[in-house]
């Protein structure tokens, strides 16, 4: 008897649903795709339970017959493409026929459809991928699809789901961006009944943004002119010079009308925005490119999320010069660049610690410019005697250019790398206080109010105690709107909504490391850390003394977290070679 057998197509379907169907979004994505691609110009998305209970897309596209709508859920059945050589030149979002096939096997799927020349329509119940029944159907012309109970034939998928509220920023991510990549088609989207946003089609791109992204990212950003070139076509919205985000999560590039992620166009976006924004940060666009479909590779990722150009230097050389002409007239046009947010935030010029305490001190006056910088009188973690109890004893002798001091040493000369000492400094005392959950925290005298996305809000509710430990304080008071009551004394008032933003938006795209405290409290002390990096002009001569006191104590003394070294030494025998 043959050990090798063919398997049940119904297992078979569960098997390749793991690469379609990763998550409830995925089912929307496959869902809407398949709307769109029937000429719907109205789509109305409703979930529940994070899409795990409920998700139901409806739309008034062409609709099927019954015999279509039956050979609709066999695997590799497509009206899409019928040869091989139509791979080459892909213009529908669906095209491998296996999205619905694959939901089917994992869920209680329901398909109702009705094409506008039948008098009535059909209904199709598949449940764990076998068909319970198939009758005639009474509805308007469209397509109404309706998914249950996700992945309950196979439980196992279910444990490596996140919570309601992370599933469900997803989906709503998700029927954002097909929402302003298609602004003639008018979209609903609805969480347990509740309206999420509404819009209705054919309205100005700018428009659409504002309605379903916010009036905040509509005021930052503005319409592009429509360039063209060899075959190519670029329009969209641009952000203004200095306007940025710490990911790529507002870098929305559209291909041929799909969302996708592309790393020609975002490198291509960044890198026209380079001396506009800060190093290590994100412009935000909306950039739609059309490209003849011959010159993109949609077939490269299971879930078609990313794309590959025939010629990728030609469309990254294009998009490059395009934009950077819209930002070169707008700053002719009078937008000063120094508007510009500096890279590098100020700090105290002080070493000396804050009179809170572990636990809450007020908050009076918010300087603008002030940093925690920790205390130097306590140890951070010991040093070896024998190393220690030398380089205490170092005697200051010169500065250069600001940000290094030269040092006479028992044993010779030493170079501090100010900057990088002060790091290391702060990285081991924040990463301290949170390890031992006695963080110093101000109250606000005046609460900050933020704004978030649906994503970065759902990371706030699973990460709270995360946040508490750490000195902050949040209040909900609506939809994905918080009241910050306290901060942690490191942060300044100035930038807390913006490091909040890059927080939760990091925690958000590294979800496992932040699950984990080790290694949560250390990326929450890198990033704290990156907010305070300070110039030697801001430091009297005794300060520097104390900095380096402080470095000694540290368990690391020479490197700062990024692992750059924090000071070079030579020995009087190194000098004494030097001039022999």
């Amino acid at each position: 008897m043959s050990i090798i057998r063919i398997l049940d197509p119904t297992v078979a379907n569960q098997i390749a649903a793991g690469e379609v169907v990763e998550r409830p979004a995925a089912v929307v994505k496959e869902l809407l795709e398949n709307a769109l691609d029937a000429g719907a110009t109205r789509v109305v998305v409703d979930f529940s339970r994070g899409g795990k209970a409920l998700t139901v897309v409806e739309d008034n596209g062409k609709g099927m017959t019954p015999e279509e709508a039956l050979l609709s859920l066999e695997r590799h059945a497509t009206s899409k493409i019928r040869l091989a050589a139509d791979l080459d030149r892909i213009t529908t979002f669906g095209f491998r026929g296996e999205a619905l096939p694959s939901i089917a096997s994992v869920a209680r799927f329901t398909l109702q459809t009705r094409p506008a020349s039948a008098p009535s329509g059909t209904e199709l119940l598949i449940n764990g991928g076998r068909v319970v029944h198939q009758r005639e159907h009474g509805m308007a012309p469209g397509t109404r699809i309706e998914v249950t109970n996700l992945f309950h034939p196979v439980p196992a998928r279910l444990k490596f789901l996140k919570s309601d509220e992370t599933e469900a920023a997803h989906i709503i991510r998700l029927v954002r961006l097909y929402a302003v990549s298609h602004p003639q088609v008018g979209f609903l989207l609805r969480e347990d009944g509740r309206e999420i946003f509404r819009s209705p089609g054919n309205v100005p791109l700018l428009d659409r943004v504002r309605e379903i992204w916010g009036r905040q990212v509509a005021d930052e950003v503005s319409l592009m002119p429509v360039f063209e070139r060899d075959g190519m076509r670029l329009s969209g919205l641009l952000g203004k010079p200095g306007v940025s985000r710490g990911t790529r999560q507002d870098l929305v590039t559209v291909v041929n009308g799909r969302p996708v992620d592309s790393r020609t166009m975002a490198f291509a976006l960044t890198e026209s925005y380079h001396t506009l924004i800060p190093k290590g940060r994100y412009p935000l666009a909306f950039a739609f490119l059309e490209i003849d479909p011959a010159w993109v590779d949609v077939n490269v990722h299971p879930a078609k999320r990313e794309v590959r150009f025939r010629d990728e230097a030609r469309v990254r050389g294009f998009l490059i010069q395009s934009v950077l002409s819209v930002l070169l007239a707008r700053v002719d046009d009078g937008l000063p660049t120094t508007t510009i947010p500096a890279i590098t935030p100020t700090l105290v010029p002080s070493f000396v610690a804050p009179t809170a305490t572990s636990g809450t001190a007020p908050l009076a006056v918010p300087s603008p410019t002030s940093t925690y910088v920790p205390p130097v009188s306590a140890p951070l973690a010991s040093a070896p005697a024998s190393s220690s109890s030398l380089r205490l004893s170092w005697r200051l002798l010169a500065r250069l250019r600001e940000e290094r001091a030269v040092f006479e040493t028992p044993t010779g000369l030493a170079i501090l790398d100010i900057g990088a000492a002060h790091q290391r400094v702060l990285y081991e005392d924040i990463l301290r206080q949170f390890s031992e959950h006695k963080p110093v925290s101000q109250p606000l005298l005046v609460p900050l109010s933020i704004e978030l996305e649906p994503l970065p809000a759902a990371v706030l509710k699973e990460r709270m105690g995360l946040l508490q430990s750490a000195g902050f304080d949040f209040e909900e008071y609506g939809r994905n709107f918080w009241r910050v009551g306290a901060l942690p004394v490191w942060l300044d008032p100035a930038d807390a909504l913006g490091f909040l933003r890059d927080l939760l938006a990091e925690m958000a795209r590294r979800e496992g490391d932040f699950g984990r405290p080790a290694l949560a409290y250390d990326a929450l002390a890198r990033m704290a850390v990156n907010k305070a990096r300070r110039k030697g002009d801001a430091l009297a001569d005794g300060e520097l003394l104390e900095l380096v006191q402080a470095l000694f104590r540290t368990a690391q003394p020479g490197t700062d977290p990024k692992g750059r070294r924090t000071f070079v030494e030579w020995t009087d025998a190194d000098l004494g070679r030097r001039f022999s």
